[in-house]
């Protein structure tokens, strides 16, 4: 329920009204201003943009499919800050809080983290070092060491200036359109200065799809885009699928954590713990990742922490692929 020493401003209300139309549109309008405390008048109003712009735009106005547990009990919306709303579109997370009959999406969220965390400890599958291929590799050759049809999941962070993504990302999708399996990922992060640049040259291999736009959320400053007059604090992740993808529902919100990024071992160095979230949404155990721009091996550590995944990583630099050979020796125990 709403906190009683904090009332509810009208852009919470409204965003209250609208969270509850999504879930429950067969509720009247006058019980909806019950439950948030507003009037029928501003329900049915905010009923009608939803409803003219899903006419509009020919999509449902809506971003997430919604558990009986939820469609139940709307009242639980009420109050809910920012970041439970997010925490709510994840139908694990409504799965999890109709397990516990709870009412409190991040509750539900923190112990689902627990219980991958505790998963990813007891790999079903057990990765060894014999498991990981790195090595000196130009993806515009067209990596001919790596199979047909081998990889499920490839992701990759390449540079993001004008001349790389001209360079290199229709070689990045051809490699994806030949090396992933039937309905394998191909992940390309990348900033939003060339977005509408990468998405074309991502989209010249016929055997990809373009899927979604994750955004990773950065919590450092906000880098300036002079030619765009933008501000920003996102990361793209333009998500690529060959065939028809069967995997579970992603949610396309991560937040990247305090220390998101690791410039020690490479100057395009990511953090460990960020691209571990993205690996953790968008592969399972018994996956092969590639990563065709290793850069300082962020992905390979990732992946190789996070358990059962098995990993080919290349790049270009001979000192970044030492780097990376370096990181996975320790892994394995290894002093040197």
């Amino acid at each position: 329920m709403a906190h009683k020493n904090k009332p509810l401003t009208q852009a919470d209300k409204r965003k209250q009204i609208e969270a509850i139309l999504r879930v429950s549109p067969e509720l009247s309008s006058r019980k909806i201003a019950e439950l948030v405390g507003a009037s029928p008048t501003t329900v049915s109003k905010i009923r009608k943009e939803l409803t003219d712009k899903t006419v509009q735009t020919g999509q449902m106005d809506t971003q997430a499919e919604y558990h009986p547990y939820i469609q139940e009990n709307p009242d639980i919306l009420i109050g809910l800050s920012e970041r439970s709303l997010r925490a709510l579109k994840n139908y694990d997370v409504q799965v999890k809080m109709a397990e516990l009959r709870s009412r409190s999406p991040r509750y539900a969220q923190r112990l689902l983290y627990k219980e991958r965390v505790e998963a990813n400890k007891h790999p079903a599958i057990t990765v060894t070092e014999d498991d990981v291929e790195v090595f000196v590799g130009d993806v515009r050759t067209g990596l001919p060491q790596i199979k047909d049809d081998s990889v499920d999941l490839i992701f990759v962070d390449p540079m993001y200036d004008l001349e790389s993504v001209q360079e290199l990302y229709k070689h990045i999708a051809s490699v994806a359109g030949r090396v992933l399996v039937d309905g394998g990922s191909l992940a390309v992060m990348i900033g939003g200065a060339y977005l509408d640049l990468a998405l074309q040259e991502l989209s010249t291999d016929k055997r990809l799809s373009f899927n979604w736009d994750i955004a990773y959320v950065c919590p450092r400053g906000l880098p300036l885009i002079p030619s765009r007059k933008v501000s920003t604090a996102v990361k793209h992740i333009l998500w690529f699928v060959k065939g028809r993808y069967e995997g579970k529902i992603v949610y396309d919100y991560i937040e990247a954590p305090a220390d998101d990024s690791d410039k020690t071992l490479h100057r395009y160095g990511q953090s460990v713990e960020g691209v571990k979230e993205i690996l953790r949404r968008l592969s399972k155990d018994g996956d092969t990742i590639l990563d065709c721009c290793s850069g300082g091996g962020a992905t390979v550590v990732a992946a190789l922490e996070l358990g059962g995944r098995r990993v080919i990583a290349c790049d270009i630099d001979e000192e970044a692929v030492r780097i990376t050979k370096r990181r996975v020796r320790k892994l394995f125990g290894h002093e040197r």
